[in-house]
């Protein structure tokens, strides 16, 4: 492979939308923190304890996997009914503290989630929604 074509595949693949199917490569970095398994304890993704176990978090109330310690803007959130939706998901991956201090009205709302991705959040929505049985 010349130079000329590994740049010209580079610039096809930042140039190509992400699919759903992505989902599963785009999520390999959140298994650094979140597990998810099935009720009846199936592991259907290894992964790290950090962040709470992402089965059924779609549709889901935020803060709402029981057991685990959130931080208190996401129980304010909570509270006051936030969901999981596929843009509330989204709008949380590109910035946790922004997206909750806009929609809780409070500049000093702060998640514990420091982990950002710009683009591919919907995949990745979509492949956490595939996991549910």
């Amino acid at each position: 492979m010349t130079f000329r074509h590994f740049i010209i595949g580079a610039v096809v693949c930042l140039a190509t939308p992400v699919k759903s199917q992505d989902g599963a490569r785009l999520f390999e970095p959140c298994a650094a923190c979140h597990s998810v398994t099935a009720p009846d304890g199936t592991v259907l993704v290894q992964g790290g304890r950090a962040g709470p176990d992402l089965y059924g978090v779609v549709g889901r109330t935020v803060a709402g996997k029981p057991g685990f310690n959130y931080s208190s803007s996401m129980q304010e959130a909570r509270g006051r009914g936030l969901v999981w939706s596929e843009p509330n998901f989204t709008a949380y991956m590109r910035n946790p503290n922004l997206f909750l201090q806009e929609w809780l009205g409070d500049p000093s709302a702060r998640a514990r989630m420091a982990f950002r991705i710009e683009s591919g959040a919907p995949a990745i929505y979509r492949y956490l929604q595939s996991l549910e049985r």
